[in-house]
Parts: C-alpha cells; structure tokens; sequence
C-alpha cells in the first residue's frame, strides 16, 4: 500500500500504539522513511467492524542490499492482540518481500532475508512466526529491543 489514504489509517494506529499506549514521542514515530519510494506499508482490516484498520507494518528496502528487507512499525490496535491480526500483519510483509525482493538462493529458490527489530516483549510472537532472535537487548525509542532475523523461502 502505497496511498495517502493507506498512509493516514497507518499512522493513525501507529500514533494510537506507540505514542498514547507506550509513550514513544511522535517525532521518533513518524519519519521521513514513512513516504520514501522504497518503502512499503502494509494494513489488516476487521472485516466484521466495517472494515477497521487493526493491524499496520512496514517494509523498508534498501537496493544496494538485494534480498534483504527491514520490516519495521508492526502495531496492532488492542482490541485486534491475540485474534491473528498480528500475524497477518507479518504474512502480508513477508508475502511483499518474497514477491518484491526475493533473490535465487540454494537450490534456485526465491529467498529474501527479512529482518526486524522486535520489542522485547513481543520476542515471543516473533519466535513463534519463525523469527531467530538474536543479540543484545538495546533501547529504541526508550524500549527495549532485540534484532531478529528470518529467510523467507518461495513455496
């Protein structure tokens, strides 16, 4: 999703998760990445609530790094956590990368390296996903972070 429209319910629910939930700053919420044509937002809608936004992330792509994206933002409104929106989220994300980014890897494969930086807290859901967290705990935006990692290979 690449639209105004698109961008507003994303940042909408981002500003609801990150900054009024978890206090992070508006300033360190919306960056200039947001808009930039390498980037890609991606939103999950509650078809039984007329269509609500629930669940938003992003994917940021670097071209001197092909076959390897950051995937960023991941918020799912409360009312969504536990309900799959979450994961969803991440499907549409890596669906993007693989179809998008993906590169030959072994065996002639399409393959894409997909990393992110996960909240502490939401390690788990990651791991869960299929995630290797690896690394130190370090702050971002005053909460604590770990990186994870994940190849994502074309069926």
């Amino acid at each position: 999703m690449r639209d105004d429209a698109g961008l507003a319910a994303a940042h909408a629910l981002r500003l609801e998760v990150f900054v009024a939930e978890q206090g992070v700053p508006v300033e360190e919420e919306v960056d200039d990445l947001d808009t930039a044509t390498t980037t890609t937002h991606v939103l999950v809608r509650d078809t039984t609530a007329g269509g609500a936004v629930v669940g938003t992330g992003r994917l940021l792509t670097d071209p001197g790094h092909p076959g390897v994206v950051h995937v960023g933002r991941v918020a799912v409104a409360a009312v969504a956590r536990g309900t799959g929106a979450g994961a969803a989220v991440m499907t549409a994300l890596e669906d993007v990368a693989l179809a998008e980014h993906a590169v030959r890897g072994g065996g002639g494969r399409r393959t894409v390296r997909v990393e992110l930086s996960a909240q502490v807290r939401a390690a788990g859901f990651y791991a869960r996903l299929g995630y290797e967290i690896q690394g130190a705990v370090y702050l971002d935006a005053g909460i604590d972070h770990r990186d994870a990692v994940k190849v994502v290979v074309a069926r």
